[in-house]
């Protein structure tokens, strides 16, 4: 049976969005094949595993909860499996600590910062374990939005332009900045944080006061932030891709009921089941009522999108489309979406259990690519001979 440790929560402004999607992924793994290590990473950073973290009402307490719990640590040091050690000492010499548990893929579902990003990626390089989704470069590239849309106008993608703001030059000039931005776009704009998702920290600007107020909100979230102009009488449409480099499938298209731009309450808050039931319970019409014809053009375009960027694993493609028009845009790329856009795909002909299973084989599969390339070799330039 594999061991699966699913880390979640993490230091983001998107952390409750995680533990929602987490929660959904530990029940939809199925148990014939999959031991569960639930790693919840708490707002401070530490890390805690106990098989409570699989009660979503628990969090309702999470004082409690994080008592009951184990402090935990992942050595950065290879080994043929993932090994969790006691940290409830602290920062002490972990390497001599007991193991707490062991796993064999890690399956990072951190939304954001400090995990979406490419960084709880890095660590499992560094410990030599297997994990699902993207690898480092593609992880980063996706949450740095003016890099990925570079990537994917590189790859004859149509996507906005933008107009970069950094927060030096911002509380330097704000007035000066307002200006050079109303000297290149037309209001109304949206502003967003740089590498923020859910929505967090975007809003829309129809004056210069409120740009200014835009980017205050937004650079509290990110040291950068990227003003677009805004694309009024389009419909949001969504595309989910899972795969690899030329083996990838695409789900069908889906519409978001809300008009406008999703906020954070439309996209996680609803309620489902007596309970919050993530990206599933925001509502949206599946498949999204357009053409054949331009379906088809927007899956190709996510299929390129997720190449544009070397994705692996599950992404979701955001579009701005003017149906009547056959016209679209490629919006963002997310590569650990919410609830992994699963109902995309039950949809689509794949069970959830069936696209989690997906994602771990090819995590293994990497990993195992991995391990079949030469990182070292056995000249030791500066005594002669290797060390013993």
């Amino acid at each position: 049976m594999t061991a699966v440790a699913v880390f979640f929560g993490g230091r983001s402004v998107e952390h409750e969005v995680s533990v929602i999607t987490a929660q959904q992924v530990m029940a939809a793994l199925p148990p014939s094949r999959f031991r569960v290590v639930p790693v919840y990473i708490a707002k401070d950073g530490a890390w805690h595993i106990g098989e409570q973290l699989r009660e979503l009402a628990r969090f309702n307490d999470i004082n409690r909860l994080l008592q009951a719990t184990q402090r935990v640590a992942l050595l950065p040091v290879p080994g043929d499996i993932g090994r969790l050690v006691d940290a409830s000492g602290g920062r002490g010499l972990l390497a001599r600590a007991r193991t707490m548990a062991n796993f064999d893929v890690a399956m990072p579902l951190v939304h954001g910062s400090h995990g979406e990003d490419g960084t709880l990626q890095g660590l499992f390089e560094l410990s030599d374990v297997a994990y699902t989704g993207c690898g480092v470069a593609a992880a980063a590239l996706s949450m740095d939005k003016p890099l990925a849309k570079a990537a994917m106008r590189a790859a004859g993608l149509p996507v906005l332009p933008d107009i970069d703001v950094d927060r030096e030059h911002w509380r330097a000039g704000k007035e000066a900045v307002c200006a050079s931005v109303e000297a290149q776009l037309d209001y109304p704009v949206y502003v967003k944080p740089r590498g923020v998702g859910s929505s967090i920290g975007v809003s829309r600007a129809a004056t210069r006061d409120q740009l200014s107020e835009a980017l205050d909100l937004a650079m509290a979230y990110d040291v950068r932030a990227l003003v677009e102009q805004s694309q009024e009488n389009i419909v949001e449409i969504n595309c989910a891709v899972l795969g690899r480099a030329g083996a990838v499938r695409v789900s069908v298209c889906e519409q978001p009921a809300s008009s406008g731009m999703l906020s954070y309450s439309d996209k996680y808050l609803s309620k489902g089941a007596g309970k919050s039931a993530g990206m599933k319970g925001a509502q949206r019409v599946i498949p999204a009522p357009l053409p054949e014809a331009l379906t088809r053009r927007i899956q190709d375009a996510a299929a390129s999108a997720f190449a544009a960027i070397d994705a692996e694993g599950v992404a979701r493609v955001d579009f701005l489309v003017r149906p009547d028009e056959a016209e679209f845009i490629v919006n963002e790329i997310n590569t650990v979406p919410g609830s992994l856009s699963f109902y995309l795909w039950e949809q689509s002909g794949l069970p959830f259990g069936d696209l989690l299973g997906e994602l771990v084989d090819l995590g293994l599969r990497r990993h195992a690519e991995k391990r079949a390339t030469t990182f070292s070799i056995d000249t030791w330039l500066l005594s002669g001979s290797p060390p013993r």
